[in-house]
């Protein structure tokens, strides 16, 4: 009886002298293994974006669609757009990660051209948009040939716990994913005191100053995202509230800071709606938010979220200052 021995791209017929099959055997079995652990070492992960400034000279942050690439074998983290983003560094190189949440309207900038398209009409761009997406801001701190650098990613929902769970099993406790306690909610606009309040707002695009820490105060810092690099500096006003009073205003794509006296407060994201949360804030204790925006039906709708240090000065360093001052009556 002839047993055949069936390999991919192989066939070894038994009839062949021992000593003359063994060898190509083991050869391919080597091959074929090699190639198996070479892949498994490898895991990638696509529709990964990268918030980066548009330009050397431009402040604004522009996102591009890359992939993320963790070479076991190389050691290697690498990311890479069809724009020509390109991070290739070692994993001893890198310093720092933070996973932070985010939420923000469902297709972002396309989803507010259609709205305010003529044809089109509201309705169809709030279809788009009508469900908050929860990604997740993925920040790193590395070195690129002795400089210091950092990027600012976005995992997409579908692949989050993957992404985290990858990263943090290769970098350990560089890791930090922030779960702060304090969730925006919906908040009565008829509550807030200082809702008729009006403020003056102009966007400085050169001058950047830094928030400081105050051993006596409190330090808050807000930035608010704008859905494409194109609404950077315009659109409606987002207002603060800190108890009763306006602590800082802000449109798409800039920031600003306050220094308050330490307690509690009732902080509350203000546009055509609000939303907020109560927390104790400390003297000499800095504190980082985000307005989120999103486009309702005939509105501009906001959520408030506490974030990170690392994701929220990223996010200023991309935007511009907001220039505000209380109108006088």
């Amino acid at each position: 009886m002839r047993i055949r021995l069936i390999l991919p791209f192989l066939m070894i017929d038994n009839t062949v002298p021992k000593i003359q099959m063994r060898r190509p055997l083991a050869l391919v079995c080597l091959l074929l293994f090699s190639t198996f652990g070479l892949s498994a070492q490898k895991t990638v992960f696509d529709s990964v974006k990268i918030r980066r400034h548009r330009s050397a000279d431009k402040r604004v942050l522009v996102d591009k669609i890359g992939t993320l690439t963790l070479d076991d074998s190389a050691r290697m983290f690498k990311f890479e757009s069809d724009a020509g983003d390109d991070i290739e560094v070692g994993y001893d190189d890198i310093g720092k990660v933070v996973f932070d949440a985010t939420t923000h309207m469902r297709g972002g900038g396309v989803a507010q051209v259609i709205t305010a398209a003529p044809l089109a009409g509201p309705l169809v761009g709030t279809a788009i948009a009508g469900s908050h997406v929860n990604d997740y801001w993925f920040y790193l701190d590395y070195k690129n040939h002795a400089q210091n650098e950092s990027a600012l990613l976005v995992v997409p929902k579908n692949s989050s716990e993957r992404v985290i769970a990858k990263i943090t099993n290769v970098f350990g406790s560089r890791v930090t994913v922030t779960d702060f306690s304090e969730k925006g909610a919906a908040v009565k606009m008829d509550d807030l005191k200082a809702l008729k309040s009006k403020q003056a707002l102009k966007i400085d695009k050169q001058n950047h100053p830094l928030p400081e820490v105050k051993p006596d105060k409190a330090t808050v810092v807000v930035v608010c995202p704008p859905l494409a690099a194109r609404y950077a500096g315009k659109g409606n006003q987002f207002k603060l509230h800190a108890n009763d009073q306006v602590v800082a205003v802000n449109r798409e794509g800039t920031y600003s800071f306050a220094y308050l006296e330490p307690g509690k407060y009732r902080l509350v994201s203000q546009a055509e709606d609000a939303n907020g949360f109560e927390m104790e804030l400390e003297a000499g204790h800095e504190y980082y938010f985000l307005q989120n925006t999103f486009q309702g039906v005939f509105k501009w709708e906001t959520t408030l979220s506490r974030n990170s240090r690392e994701v929220v000065m990223y996010l200023a360093e991309g935007s511009y200052l907001s220039d505000w001052k209380p109108k006088e009556r």
